[in-house]
């Protein structure tokens, strides 16, 4: 079953797709959003497997706060014109509807949806390890910085990018997660979110709240163990 949310200013756009996904099997609607707010608290709680998003939900910056949210769903923008289509796929976007919606093009867009998911968003279990490595190099301005494999504290998807959180700062990486993860150490470096990888010996606690489990790194970050990844933490629990 794949749960969608949908955000969109419009109460008639929301009514449009939550009725036509009410009549198709294996899908189903459990919440609806109208601002950027909401739809962040929504993402970040319900872990969603797909949103249908506004591409201009408060204002034309959708790209830019959907990027805040801990949970990255797939997403399906929509919009009453092709201006943000470009900006959309290069969002990693999975589709792109226009306005009014066509019941065979909603179709086709829930049919992406249904596809085996790509590499990058299969826990790393699956992937066959290569050679673990001790240290990495990361882009820092013009150089490229040698890092400690040790020292990363944890890995965070930005779209095509990655965030690489070390204990000498913040690093931008223009491979996906996925691929990073296939270089780490996989008895050290466990996904335990799509948009989250981190490093065991860096969680400092864990806990649970609402019935959710959260882990707190050594830094004081909290980082919520998506639904799907929860059993690579149980196995480490005594």
């Amino acid at each position: 079953m794949n749960t969608i949310l949908i955000a969109d200013p419009e109460p008639g756009c929301r009514q449009q797709i939550r009725q036509h996904i009410g009549s198709r099997p294996g899908f189903r609607v459990v919440g609806e959003c109208g601002n950027p707010y909401e739809t962040i608290r929504y993402v970040n709680a319900l872990e969603p497997d797909v949103l249908f998003l506004d591409a201009q939900l408060g204002g034309s910056r959708a790209f830019d706060w959907i990027q805040q949210v801990a949970h990255l769903p797939k997403i399906i923008y929509t919009a009453r014109s092709e201006s943000h289509a470009l900006r959309a796929f290069d969002h990693q976007a999975l589709d792109y509807l226009l306005k009014p919606y066509g019941a065979a093009r909603l179709d086709a867009a829930l049919q992406k949806v249904a596809r085996p998911p790509a590499a990058d968003d299969v826990p790393d279990y699956t992937f066959m390890p290569q050679p673990c490595r001790r240290n990495l190099f990361v882009e820092d301005g013009g150089r490229l910085r040698r890092i400690a494999v040790n020292d990363i504290r944890y890995l965070k998807a930005a779209g095509d990018y990655t965030v690489v959180y070390t204990e000498q700062g913040e690093f931008l990486s223009s491979s996906g997660i996925g691929c990073i993860g296939r270089k780490l150490d996989p008895t050290l470096f466990v996904r335990v979110h799509r948009s989250f990888m981190v490093n065991l010996e860096r969680i400092d606690t864990c806990y649970r709240d609402i019935g959710k489990l959260y882990l707190v790194m050594e830094n004081g970050q909290e980082i919520s163990v998506g639904k799907h990844y929860l059993n690579n933490i149980k196995s480490l629990i005594l």
